[in-house]
């Protein structure tokens, strides 16, 4: 498991705008952990290190650990957490307020994956266009191996649709959408195939006597 940001944080008791406005000026961001069966516990996190971790390749689908103290500093142990909802700030571009949900880094998680087509297809050196269907796969992962995106070569695609079966999974991630689901079309441009019968026409066709 090497795709795992460390995050430090410490454990607090404030809650609600006042207490965040107070963690801010502290250049701390507040935050919160859900865990299943445990409620919800209120953390404030170092900047530089949750910023890194949430603007990385991997973005949202980042597993992160994030190694707790106390007030007085005391180790409280650590929580392994994927993003739930991030607050930014647009113009500075750092999180401002984050919500995170406890995992099991021995459990699969659903997670969407960002889908990058690479290559020249056959059917776009004929003519074809290119139209992306989607942008995203949703898979079932371990969080500690979500891949920053997964790739599909077009170089020997046809003219037509390509399914998500079609799409290579990378090791250890499962596809969960439809097999027959299309991904991507390449298409001839409208009146294209038409018009060349008729010019193959015109050619064929004898000059008209005078």
């Amino acid at each position: 498991m090497s795709n795992v940001a460390i995050v430090e944080g410490f454990l607090r008791s404030g809650n609600g705008k006042g207490a965040a406005r107070r963690l801010r000026a502290k250049d701390l961001i507040p935050a919160v952990v859900y865990s299943k069966g445990k409620g919800a516990q209120s953390v404030a996190l170092e900047p530089k290190s949750l910023n890194k971790a949430l603007l990385g390749a991997r973005r949202r689908n980042q597993l992160i650990e994030l190694k707790l103290k106390d007030e007085s500093g005391a180790a409280k142990g650590s929580h392994f957490v994927l993003t739930k909802e991030v607050q930014i700030d647009h113009v500075r571009r750092n999180a401002t307020h984050v919500d995170f949900h406890e995992v099991d880094v021995n459990a699969p998680v659903v997670m969407k994956v960002p889908l990058e087509t690479i290559g020249k297809s056959k059917a776009i050196v004929a003519g074809a266009r290119l139209q992306i269907v989607l942008r995203t796969l949703n898979v079932s992962v371990k969080p500690g191996d979500v891949p920053e995106k997964i790739v599909f070569d077009t170089t020997d695609s046809e003219i037509g649709v390509v399914r998500a079966k079609s799409v290579v999974m990378p090791a250890g991630v499962t596809l969960l959408d439809d097999p027959e689901l299309p991904v991507l079309s390449l298409r001839m441009p409208r009146g294209e195939k038409a018009e060349e019968p008729a010019a193959g026409a015109a050619a064929a066709a004898p000059a008209k006597k005078k």
